[in-house]
């Protein structure tokens, strides 16, 4: 008995190892997390304490079936439990799930709301800003992204009670349109005030094509150009795969209830081109001649501004995105715009500061291009 319950536990250790290379062709394998996985560890004189521990890692994330595994547990915490294992996913109501991480449930209870004194710097050195591109010949503006959490509120767990009516976007908003000169692209409003569509993704953090479009339109407007309304336009959904929040927690599609949109009725003749780009995403240029305004836009911006790209792309003759993450002045000095847009997520708004800083060494040269 002893020796088959020996047997018995190296077989269940060693099979999902033995089976895994014939199988693998025909599963996935592609790496769905919002991650990179540990990389198998070269051991030196430098990292032998921790070698083990970064052998442990890789293993972790190389398993045999690890995929189809943490499905399972997540379907398991699904069906079974209503809940998900990893402490950055909310699970909400009606199949809509929120993010956790950063300041996300701090903003949407307005526990970290800024005093006077915060918000008047703050707007000091917009100004600042705006006054030293200006100095360039270059417009300068803001597009703020509302978090996903204040827009559907209404799928948020109950025991997420708010401390305010406000939030620091509110006052956020409020204090770039009284205390500066900068135009500013705000659609949280909108996206409370117009239910009719889905402005953001359910099993994302992200707004879809849809918030996107709205977004971009009230930019172009606050850029003195011609914006369309979303009535305007043709916004047809389809069923999409999992969002960055179901990948977090591996949900499986069974359990998949999401949308993505596209946008039909703009400037449907204006084919953008991506004529320059890098492989790590911190620069993408678009190119489209057939747009109508010709001046050069460029976008420091986060994740959300690549929703407001397909549009974007069709109004502005060229487009140069920037991450914030990966940004140099040298940038904007080589290629210097006619529109430099800076759009952030509210859950970010703590970099605000520190991304005006950066902004202010960019010193304006000739365009090598």
């Amino acid at each position: 008995m002893k020796r088959w319950m020996i047997g018995c536990f190296w077989a269940l250790l060693l099979l999902p190892n033995l089976l895994w290379p014939a199988v693998s062709p025909i599963l996935e394998e592609e790496n769905t997390e919002n991650r990179i996985l540990a990389k198998f560890p070269e051991l030196n004189g430098e990292n032998f304490q921790d070698y083990p521990k970064a052998i442990e890692d890789y293993i972790n994330d190389h398993a045999a079936f690890r995929n189809q595994l943490l499905g399972l547990n997540a379907g398991i915490n699904l069906g079974i439990f209503h809940s998900v294992d990893n402490p950055d996913v909310i699970m909400g109501k009606d199949g809509w799930y929120f993010y956790n991480g950063g300041s996300s449930i701090s903003d949407y209870r307005g526990k970290n709301l800024y005093s006077k004194e915060e918000l008047d710097q703050i707007a000091a050195k917009f100004e600042e800003v705006n006054q030293h591109f200006a100095n360039q010949g270059i417009q300068f503006a803001v597009v703020l992204a509302p978090n996903k959490e204040e827009i559907y509120s209404e799928y948020m767990p109950e025991f997420y009670t708010k401390l305010s009516d406000i939030t620091r976007y509110d006052q956020m908003e409020q204090c770039l349109n009284t205390q500066t000169t900068i135009p500013v692209a705000a659609p949280k409003q909108y996206f409370l005030e117009n239910r009719e569509r889905l402005w953001y993704f359910k099993t994302d953090t992200h707004w879809n094509e849809a918030g996107g479009f709205v977004a971009s339109q009230m930019l172009i407007e606050a850029l003195g150009g011609q914006g369309v309304s979303a009535e305007e336009v043709i916004i047809p959904y389809d069923y999409r795969g999992p969002g960055d929040l179901a990948l977090l927690f591996h949900m499986p599609d069974y359990f998949l209830e999401d949308y993505f949109c596209s946008i039909h009725g703009y400037y449907d003749h204006v084919k953008p081109e991506i004529f320059d780009a890098t492989a790590d995403g911190a620069i993408s240029r678009f190119f489209a001649m057939e747009a109508p305004d010709n001046r050069r836009i460029a976008f420091y911006r986060d994740s959300f501004a690549m929703g407001m790209s397909n549009t974007i792309a069709k109004y502005f003759r060229n487009v140069d995105y920037y991450h914030w993450d990966g940004f140099s002045p040298e940038y904007l000095e080589e290629c210097p715009p006619d529109i430099l847009v800076y759009e952030v997520i509210e859950r970010e708004f703590m970099r605000i500061l520190n991304d005006m800083e950066l902004l202010l060494k960019v010193n304006g040269k000739e365009s090598k291009m």
